[in-house]
């Protein structure tokens, strides 16, 4: 009888830790024989809806890498940001980007950043190939300029809806995010991978 129980236990433990509730994993298989496992940096999958709403700071947001959440555009922990303005249509940029600040401004709401990360258009690309942890570690992201204007500051705007982005942020993190706009909504859903560094707190 004992011999059964302890089967039994046996058999319980190694189905708990077989299906553990995943929450917030990195993407890389937790095997530690995995080369990937001895990279500097987690991977991980997000999906958020970012609001480019830029007459109400309240409404618009921006993205966390670290936390891979969306925050409100004036947090301190954005790392890219999205806004519209009628020249140069639905942009992505840096939180410091002075395109960003003007929109704000030009609707009586006081902005600023000194928060910098490198964006770059990846194009047609499927995101897909990012989640590996070698390929997000060899990342390099070269920063574009929104119209192609230093004056204006990191960011992209002219994407087509479905492109995807890469970026970097100060901290570290590399990331690659789909672009799926809603003009209705003036949101866009970004889905992709980010890498974390290890020593990051997330």
């Amino acid at each position: 009888m004992k011999k059964i129980s302890l089967f039994l236990s046996m058999a319980l433990t190694i189905f708990a830790t077989t299906f553990v509730s995943c929450g917030d994993e990195p993407v890389t298989p937790d095997d530690p024989n995995n080369p990937e496992n001895q990279a500097n940096y987690d991977v991980y999958s997000f999906s958020e809806t970012l609001n480019y709403n830029s007459t109400k700071t309240s409404t618009a947001s921006a993205f966390s890498a670290s936390s891979r959440q969306s925050v409100p555009a004036t947090s301190a922990s954005a790392d890219f940001c999205v806004g519209k303005q009628s020249q140069y249509g639905v942009f992505v940029c840096s939180p410091n980007a002075s395109l960003l600040s003007q929109c704000y401004d030009a609707n009586g709401i006081s902005f600023s950043s000194s928060k910098s990360t490198k964006i770059q258009n990846l194009g047609d690309v499927d995101v897909k190939d990012y989640q590996d942890v070698k390929t997000m570690e060899g990342l390099t992201v070269s920063s574009s300029y929104l119209d192609g204007k230093q004056s204006l500051g990191v960011g992209v705007n002219q994407l087509s809806n479905g492109q995807a982005i890469a970026f970097e942020t100060s901290d570290g993190c590399k990331g690659v995010a789909k672009m799926s706009f809603s003009k209705l909504t003036q949101a866009v859903t970004i889905t992709g991978y980010v890498a974390v560094p290890k020593n990051a707190s997330h």
